[in-house]
């Protein structure tokens, strides 16, 4: 055969005998941070809240696993889905027009992430999350003052323990 009388032919089997090789011998471990420690029973679990000062509001993103018990699929919206302040009032989603919502598909479980769109007077108290009557403390009772946040800096927490 003429085309293994070529250089390029030799160079590019090599170059794609070494990626395959090294591919193959790379075996880290990979850290999935607090999702090594979930219970696998537990149908909702919080992951990591991400907080990002927007001047006087806040955006909140929450990476959750849901199991999705029920027939049929749920569109992470509401009233299936709501985030509820202290006062028992619902926090309005964050929504962009170029991303759709947030779904899972019937009797699977996922790893989501549902934002929501802070007032300072939403961060007084708790949060709580309610999907289809689970519902999950995402922030406990602890006032978090809002201007003790950087503007567009995110601060995280993996737990509910909101703290400065």
């Amino acid at each position: 055969m003429h085309m293994f009388k070529r250089f390029e032919v030799w160079l590019l089997l090599i170059a794609g005998g070494i990626a395959v090789w090294w591919s193959l011998q790379s075996d880290t471990p990979v850290d999935d941070g607090p999702v090594a420690e979930m219970k696998a029973d537990v149908p909702l679990q919080l992951r990591r809240c991400t907080l990002e000062r927007d001047f006087g509001n806040a955006r909140l993103d929450l990476e959750i696993r849901y199991k999705n018990v029920s027939p049929r699929p749920l569109h992470m919206q509401p009233p299936d889905v709501r985030l509820i302040n202290a006062a028992g009032k619902d926090v309005p989603p964050f929504i962009l027009p170029v991303e759709r919502p947030a779904s899972i598909e019937a009797q699977t479980t996922s790893d989501l992430r549902l934002r929501f769109w802070l007032e300072k007077a939403d961060l007084a108290g708790p949060l709580t999350l309610d999907i289809r009557g689970q519902k999950l403390g995402v922030k406990n009772g602890t006032p978090l003052d809002l201007e003790k946040l950087e503007n567009k800096k995110p601060k995280v927490w993996t737990s509910a323990a909101w703290g400065l």
